[in-house]
């Protein structure tokens, strides 16, 4: 009886010492600096040479135009589970409020919620990477670019691949490690992952036959989510990740990528009939026309609208049909909308199944997880249907 007594307390001394190393491991006190040799100003530099710290485009928010929606509100029916979309003066304010004025003032990050991963996702066009920009734009953030094709921007064979080692200086361990680094020493700092689907997905043979780069982007997932596990409340880091493509990853893929942006995801939808009007009007300003009573933008909005054509499709028309000589012509010839239709003839809208795929994606990928719990209630009360039919 006495050796048995030895051995249960020689057993519950190692566990407790496991539970020791456990706590050790977790690295609460930071990442291990794999660069101590290295000064701040090389490893900038290094970043910059590779094309990874660069200086995004001089965008703003209010460069993403569009009005409310006022007319879904009213026309919502009361306890309606389906809500309305949201209108790109919503997406604009929401953007305004949870990533920019956390991350550009340091009184607001202290005090109020953040979010430090966002996913931005939506059909080509919709302005996914031009909220992106104008973020780190507005709040002077350093801009780092992670995207999967920006680290490997050639063909299979071509060489242009960065950090292809598996170890040392030139492995993607030390790349991420290095963008961190500066990320913090730098902040605040945007990390942007565009075409984010393709880093978490595992498929071997689904990389192999549809990525167009030498080697898989998936080799950066391990490291970049250890990176991002020692992310603090006091960095003032953002990690914005875009796709137009995010019901690509399924199963074990889809559940690490819902799983890292828990806690914001946003949809940018197709402008609306009274966005589409106002972009009309922006985007041929910007571009140097000149909005007469000849141009019908009434008529240009309605074909948009019921086509499904997006913000960036409206942007490449006028950048088209306003060229300089055009432009020297337009007191002797207003623009007309007969001039802006056969180009957007040539371009594909984003068809009805492909922006249903997207609809049906967020109803089950949403952060509340209201997608998710429909079916829910449904089995449960077939449950108790049969319940009280036994009863009887």
């Amino acid at each position: 009886g006495k050796k048995k007594g030895k051995k249960k307390g020689k057993k519950k001394g190692k566990k407790g010492k496991k539970g020791k190393k456990g706590k050790k491991g977790k690295g609460k006190k930071g990442p291990k600096d794999l660069t101590p040799d290295r000064t701040m100003d090389s490893l900038i530099k290094e970043l910059v040479d590779k094309e990874i710290l660069v200086i995004p485009r001089e965008v703003g928010i209010k460069d993403y135009v569009g009005h409310y929606k006022n007319l879904d509100a009213i026309e919502q029916k009361a306890n309606d589970a389906v809500l309305p979309e949201a209108s790109m003066a919503q997406i604009r304010q929401t953007v305004v409020e949870q990533l920019v004025l956390p991350l550009g003032s340091l009184p607001v990050h202290q005090q109020a919620p953040f979010v430090n991963k966002a996913l931005i996702y939506g059909a080509v066009g919709t302005g996914k990477t031009l909220l992106t920009e104008a973020i780190a734009r507005e709040t002077g953030a350093n801009f780092i670019n992670l995207s999967a094709r920006n680290l490997d921007p050639g063909a299979p064979g071509s060489g242009q691949i960065k950090y292809p080692d598996k170890k040392g200086s030139n492995s993607a361990v030390m790349m991420l490690h290095v963008a961190f680094k500066v990320a913090r020493a730098l902040a605040p700092s945007v990390i942007y992952m565009d075409e984010v689907e393709w880093t978490f997905i595992a498929d071997k043979k689904k990389v192999k036959a549809q990525w167009p780069g030498e080697k898989p982007p998936s080799r950066f997932l391990k490291d970049f989510l250890k990176e991002a596990k020692f992310l603090k409340e006091d960095d003032r880091i953002l990690i914005i990740a875009n796709s137009r493509r995010p019901f690509f990853a399924e199963k074990g893929d889809l559940k690490k990528l819902n799983t890292f942006f828990k806690d914001f995801k946003l949809f940018l939808p197709i402008p609306d009939y009274s966005s589409l009007q106002l972009l009309w009007k922006t985007l041929i300003a910007r571009h140097g026309g000149l909005v007469t009573d000849a141009l019908d933008i009434q008529t240009l909005s309605w074909v948009c609208k019921c086509a499904g054509y997006t913000a960036g499709a409206v942007d490449g028309v006028c950048s088209k049909v306003l060229t300089q000589r055009r432009i020297q012509r337009l007191p002797q010839k207003p623009l007309t909308h007969t001039e802006f239709v056969p180009h957007l003839s040539k371009i594909d809208p984003i068809f009805k199944e492909e922006y249903e795929q997207f609809k049906a994606w967020t109803e089950k990928n949403n952060p509340s997880g209201k997608g998710d719990g429909a079916p829910k209630k449904e089995k449960k009360e077939k449950g108790e249907k049969k319940g009280g039919k036994k009863n009887k």
